[in-house]
């Protein structure tokens, strides 16, 4: 099967190794984050044009305008995509809409070396992604220690019961179960059902991928989770905000 995880790993590892040598960062100059965990419950928007597996999911891309549509919609945080070979997404998209925006924002990236979390701070994020699946028991706890030390929050994403675990063993603060197969890029919301329970509301069980409309909301809601991360569904919609508000309204 298809390693999507190790492409992509593969591909950003000599482009973080020069971004190191060819722009360190030496100085901080945005302000300390917003809670991320704070504005729970709520949706978290997704702010991407393509992944790996749908292609270009937006033609008609333009993400500041789409961040403050969707901020101005309802949005209680936005997940920014800053990953550009599969997902088409720019860190400077962070850096834009954090001037633009005053919700929390997440940057939704693979995550594997402390510099990229050091950017994600100094470009604007409230909070980073680490996968589960892609980073050992050691270097999950101390990429999130690392991003607890710059005042970052942590969304864990977890596959399985395993990396639920993991992750409940860790720093991180927030807890995401992806519905998405990442072998074969198949979702199932059974995943979500069957997985949220797991995670105390402490640390904030989030649903994500795969939510289509409110009945989905309602039911992850009941399941336990306090927070949904939605890309696809608002990407694709002639008007994300609008789709948004329908998504929110009546929940």
């Amino acid at each position: 099967m298809r390693d999507i995880l190790a492409e992509i790993v593969g591909k950003s590892k000599p482009e973080v190794e020069a971004k190191k040598r060819l722009a360190p960062i030496t100085e901080i100059t945005t302000p300390k984050p917003k809670s991320f965990s704070a504005a729970f419950p709520g949706i978290i928007a997704e702010v991407k044009k393509a992944s790996p597996s749908k292609g270009v999911i937006r033609e008609d891309f333009h993400p500041e305008e789409l961040a403050v549509e969707l901020a101005n919609s309802g949005a209680a945080t936005l997940s920014i995509l800053t990953e550009k070979n599969y997902f088409m997404g720019d860190i400077e998209y962070l850096a834009k809409i954090s001037k633009l925006v005053d919700i929390p924002l997440l940057r939704k990236d693979f995550i594997f070396d402390e510099y990229q979390i050091l950017e994600a701070r100094a470009k604007g994020a409230s909070a980073v992604l680490l996968i589960a699946a892609m980073l050992d028991q050691q270097r999950l706890t101390e990429l999130a220690q690392y991003a607890k030390s710059l005042d970052l929050e942590i969304l864990g994403e977890a596959h399985n019961a395993e990396e639920v675990k993991r992750l409940l063993d860790s720093p991180v603060t927030m807890i995401g179960i992806n519905a998405r197969n990442l072998s074969t890029f198949a979702t199932d919301l059974r995943v979500v059902e069957n997985l949220i329970s797991l995670v105390p509301q402490n640390r904030f069980p989030i649903a994500e991928s795969a939510i289509k409309g409110r009945d989905d909301i309602s039911h992850l809601r009941d399941c336990g989770a306090c927070g949904f991360l939605i890309g696809e569904t608002l990407m694709r919609a002639a008007s994300p905000g609008e789709k948004l508000r329908e998504l929110i309204e009546g929940l």
